[in-house]
């Protein structure tokens, strides 16, 4: 007996791999030339055709989308890996965000100059972080480590200010103190 083909086959290796570096050419080039830049310009970046391009992304809300989309992804799978490293809240916090300044060339959000979001995909993983950052602001007031008025947008414009993309190699040193003072000014009563 003849096996059926499926209705959905997975992307064959060079699409893959095509996709991503249209991604990663994508992600840098909005943040040198800004949201305007041509899909020509992300194509040659990327060492593809526009074509090609196209194919993954038929439009550039399509691009753009999946660029936040991978941004929030990308912050939640941070969050829930400083939550399973343990430590208290501001531990957590502190981790949490570290990861998120290091990764700030990489994210492509509308806190740091990226588009708004308007697909129900990318709303639902922007729900499960702010919820998870709200489970962490209020473990930090039960375990004592989170004293002062604290809630999600405090976090997320803390972590949009430190994690402007562009930024020089030393930055990571500034915005290290900066948060470590954020940290340490959480713990004290307001």
């Amino acid at each position: 007996m003849q096996e059926q083909p499926s209705a959905e086959r997975a992307p064959r290796r060079d699409a893959r791999r095509n996709r991503e570096r249209v991604v990663v050419a994508a992600v840098a080039a909005l943040h040198r030339d800004g949201p305007g830049v041509p899909m020509a310009t992300i194509a040659a970046d990327a060492g593809v055709g526009v074509g090609t391009l196209y194919r993954h992304f038929p439009t550039r809300d399509d691009l753009l989308e999946e660029l936040t989309h991978r941004s929030f992804r990308r912050l939640l799978d941070h969050l829930e890996e400083a939550v399973e490293s343990g430590g208290t809240a501001v531990e957590v916090l502190g981790a949490f965000l570290t990861a998120v300044v290091r990764d700030r060339d990489d994210l492509v959000l509308r806190s740091t100059g990226g588009p708004a979001s308007e697909s129900d995909r990318t709303r639902a993983v922007q729900a499960l972080l702010h919820d998870g950052i709200r489970a962490l602001v209020a473990r930090g007031r039960d375990d004592g480590t989170i004293r002062r008025d604290l809630d999600v947008p405090d976090v997320a414009w803390l972590g949009a200010t430190l994690a402007q993309p562009g930024r020089g190699p030393g930055w990571d040193a500034v915005a290290a103190r900066l948060l470590a003072t954020y940290l340490a000014g959480l713990g004290v009563a307001g």
